[in-house]
């Protein structure tokens, strides 16, 4: 990672309507998050290896959570380097480094240029 990367951190975060979290970045970046897009993306180890098996072979029902799973989860810190999200169904071993989020920022931007394919 670049020096650039290692630096970026969040200078704000709020909920908006509930359902999507933005970060706005020390670098004037800001990263709108739909809840469950980040739940999708959960970088805990059991999603990690759900995500990599055949999609007939993936736990469906826990891939894809319920309303109540979404609805109104909870965030807190994790240290200097990320966050961690209480979701509504219990699930909450994903910790959200920093730079895992702005990699996986939904914007077009981000998109284009930081994912290839």
């Amino acid at each position: 990672m670049s020096a650039a990367t290692d630096d970026l951190r969040p200078v704000a975060a709020r909920w908006l309507t509930g359902i999507e979290l933005l970060i706005e970045w020390n670098d004037g970046h800001a990263s709108a998050f739909l809840t469950d897009y980040l739940r999708e993306q959960c970088p805990c180890a059991w999603c990690r290896v759900e995500r990599k098996k055949d999609p007939r072979e993936r736990d469906l029902l826990a891939m894809r959570p319920t309303a109540q799973a979404l609805a109104s989860p909870s965030v807190e810190p994790v240290g200097r380097y990320g966050i961690r999200i209480n979701w509504g169904d219990g699930h909450s071993s994903g910790i959200y480094p920093f730079t895992y989020l702005r990699l996986i920022c939904p914007c077009p931007d981000c998109r284009q240029t930081k994912r290839p394919g």
